[in-house]
């Protein structure tokens, strides 16, 4: 008998797909909102995913095609919450463990870094001038702190799933080369962490505050560049932000 179950996605379609001897998640990506996020072919990551498979932090994945991934499931897998990660240091630790496996993968398995990122948008007519104007600003900006490290870049709560002896990373569509500053801010703005958790967070991976701080604006940015992508939707709130973040740096 075929089981197929969706799940929700974002500009993905998720099926579990059950069978005998067979339990395994099929991603299927929208092709015109997959090219208006400047992910064109899933192809391009087979080495990266090769890598991620033989570290173990993740479900293996397998590119079927240019827009299909198979994806192993997590039996008995939970997904953590911000109460459970800062009331188990141990927990914290993991997660740090993980990130830093993912960061001894090859660099030259990914093709895509924070700078190139931000640029892809600036032929967007979407994009605020402001943006497209300051991008050499940008740039150094972000290049404050090397950018030599692979990054998840979108760790969220619903991004973290825990059995009983592991903890896993789920959701790769935003992997890119920065630095660990980078990957604390995206979590800290994803789950508006207060400045307690931060410092936790800072004492644990041992990245400052300032570096993790430093990068909090650019998730900010990403995050309406991302939105202007995928729902052409002006957030005047962000725009606000990232003005008054611009202006500060020129």
């Amino acid at each position: 008998m075929i089981n197929i179950k969706r799940k929700n996605g974002g500009f993905t379609s998720l099926y579990r797909v059950e069978l005998p001897n067979y339990n395994k998640i099929i991603k299927i990506y929208d092709k015109k909102a997959f090219t208006r996020l400047f992910r064109t072919n899933l192809n391009n990551y087979k080495p990266f995913y090769e890598s991620l498979n033989k570290i173990k932090i993740s479900p293996n994945h397998k590119v079927l095609s240019e827009h299909i991934v198979e994806i192993d499931e997590i039996e008995n897998g939970r997904q953590i919450n911000k109460k459970k990660l800062f009331s188990d240091e141990k927990k914290i630790k993991k997660l740090r463990d993980k990130i830093n496996l993912i960061q001894k993968i090859n660099k030259s398995t990914l093709k895509k870094d924070l700078i190139s990122e931000v640029k892809n948008y600036l032929n967007y007519k979407e994009t605020p001038k402001i943006i497209k104007k300051n991008i050499k600003n940008l740039e150094k900006y972000i290049k404050i702190y090397p950018q030599d490290k692979i990054c998840h870049g979108d760790i969220h709560f619903g991004n973290i799933i825990t059995t009983k002896e592991n903890l896993y990373l789920l959701d790769w569509d935003y992997c890119l080369i920065s630095c660990t500053g980078y990957e604390i801010a995206m979590l800290s703005y994803l789950e508006k962490l207060n400045q307690k958790q931060i410092k936790t967070l800072s004492k644990i991976f041992g990245v400052s505050i300032t570096e993790i701080k430093h990068y909090l604006p650019i998730c900010i940015l990403l995050d309406y560049l991302y939105q202007s992508a995928l729902l052409k939707n002006i957030n005047e709130k962000l725009l606000d932000k990232i003005k008054k973040f611009i202006e500060d740096i020129l």
